[in-house]
């Protein structure tokens, strides 16, 4: 007999309408970002978004977005805020556009392109805390010995 997984990916989210998720997108655009922020992406139709991010142990903690106006990419950038805490990040790395289009019903067929550009915001934000943080104060104690006699 195996256990069920309790991680947060594998926990089960209520299925929520575009316009749900975006209502609670369009109040989560006033928060501030957090603390490691990826790049800007930008869209073929002139659309952008970013995401933001707070991580400990490894573990995706918290997450922002910030959005041009289209409510179909709003919905998907607040899906993946609402789904993503808990997930640690080799996990977040596998969601694909194709999982934002399927767990986010109604979705017109023009408009389901959105998620591609979620998805690369996203995972814009996750190289980000790849990379070592620039501006991150440096210890440069391990690098002098100290003479006792000094």
């Amino acid at each position: 007999m195996t256990a069920t997984c309790r991680e947060a990916c594998c926990s089960v989210t209520p299925r929520l309408s575009v316009t749900e998720l975006f209502e609670r997108g369009f109040r989560r655009l006033r928060e501030a970002p957090r603390a490691i922020a990826g790049a800007s992406c930008r869209g073929a139709d002139g659309n952008t978004a970013i995401f933001s991010l707070d991580i400990a142990d490894g573990r995706i903690v918290a997450v922002g977005f910030h959005a041009s106006c289209c409510a179909t990419l709003i919905a998907y950038c607040e899906y993946l805020v609402e789904i993503t805490p808990g997930f640690q990040l080799a996990i977040a790395r596998e969601l694909t556009a194709a999982n934002l289009v399927d767990s986010v019903p109604g979705v017109p067929a023009l408009k389901r392109d959105r998620a591609v550009l979620a998805i690369a915001a996203f995972r814009a934000a996750l190289a980000a805390a790849d990379a070592p943080q620039q501006g991150a104060p440096i210890d440069e104690s391990r690098l002098h010995l100290r003479h006792p006699a000094s």
